[in-house]
């Protein structure tokens, strides 16, 4: 069903609820209480309900767009007195000659046009069109709220886009200087690491371009680049990584651990002239995911540095996505230490 039916099927809905809405409105008016009093009113108020509506549409789809545009508010005035007063006729002419017509007899020695009854018609042309205008404006506001929510989202959905379009050639340069060094050292790792390499961007380029992955899939990831930085470091960086993961299909956002790994040996093995190490431990159920790393590092961090400074644009990054993605339902702990720098990310998926 398209949406010009659903509007009709909308409109003729209220129409339907208003006619016998109002007619018990005339029974509580009247004082009189009886279904067949009811069933009265509601054919008397069907006599008058065109005017109604005529004058409702009128007021819609002509006077409301007078008021939108200022230079026309004097038309606009008048426009709405004139409609107003010929509906009032049209009203008392609708509820009384015609309907007597049909429902005679009509009352004897009474006029049809006694100034109080021409100022009740009024009275309930007007409170018919205010109904019928304050569903239309919590209508309005509620395609208009719904509008702006679509925009925020695309904005975010943009901004989002944009952050991961930033992290996937970072990646992927981090990566291929672990390649060129390889070469320069003519390690017989080489065609090992271009396989390795080749998988990686498989993931980076047709994988990520989903929302969310299996986290299983981050994870291996990850091990493939601790074994691509291994055969770069050899003996002198250790690292220990542990998971456990009791939810290994949990859904997660791509790239959003690896950066962390990447910094650990960016800013642990890179600028250490000793032996390194860097611990990562991940572990997941349906509820929370765990991922924590810890290196060591030769940096003294500046006494009149923050703490939780982070390094570089790829952490930056990620830090945003995670703003993005998982608001309020995630925890990042970073520890710039004299000798070691540490983190902490909780997530509930």
């Amino acid at each position: 069903m398209n949406k010009k039916w659903i509007r009709i099927i909308l409109h003729c809905s209220f129409w339907a609820v208003y006619l016998p809405l109002h007619a018990f409105l005339d029974c509580i008016n009247s004082g009189k209480y009886d279904f067949n009093s009811w069933a009265k009113f509601v054919w008397q108020e069907s006599f008058t309900l065109p005017v109604k509506i005529g004058l409702t549409y009128f007021v819609f789809y002509y006077i409301i767009p007078l008021y939108l545009d200022r230079s026309k508010v004097g038309k606009m005035v008048g426009l709405t007195f004139l409609s107003f007063l010929l509906a009032a006729v049209l009203h008392r002419i609708s509820s009384s000659y015609i309907y007597f017509y049909f429902n005679p007899p009509a009352p004897e020695g009474k006029s049809y046009w006694e100034a109080s009854l021409m100022v009740w018609g009024i009275f309930d042309l007007y409170i018919t069109v205010m109904a019928a205008a304050q569903i239309k404006m919590l209508r309005i506001q509620y395609k208009s709220q719904e509008f702006e929510e679509k925009l925020l989202r695309e904005k975010l959905q943009s901004e989002l886009n944009f952050l991961r379009a930033q992290v996937n050639p970072h990646f992927l340069f981090n990566t291929l200087n672990n390649l060129y060094m390889l070469a320069r050292k003519k390690s017989e790792h080489t065609a090992g690491a271009i396989m390795q390499l080749s998988g990686i961007m498989r993931f980076v380029l047709d994988d990520c371009r989903s929302p969310l992955i299996p986290l299983q899939a981050e994870a291996k990831i990850i091990k493939d680049l601790i074994s691509l930085n291994q055969l770069r470091y050899n003996d002198r960086v250790t690292v220990v990584y542990e998971e456990q993961l009791d939810a290994p299909d949990v859904a997660l956002a791509p790239l959003l651990l690896l950066p962390f790994v990447e910094n650990s040996f960016k800013h642990g093995a890179d600028k250490s002239t000793g032996p390194a190490r860097i611990h990562i431990h991940l572990e997941a159920n349906t509820e929370k995911i765990v991922f924590d790393v810890i290196n060591t590092t030769e940096e003294e961090p500046p006494d009149n540095e923050n703490p939780n400074e982070r390094f570089g644009i790829g952490l930056q990054n990620v830090e945003r996505q995670l703003d993005l993605i998982y608001p309020g339902r995630h925890q990042l702990l970073i520890e710039n230490r004299p000798g070691q720098y540490a983190v902490h990310l909780e997530i509930q998926p």
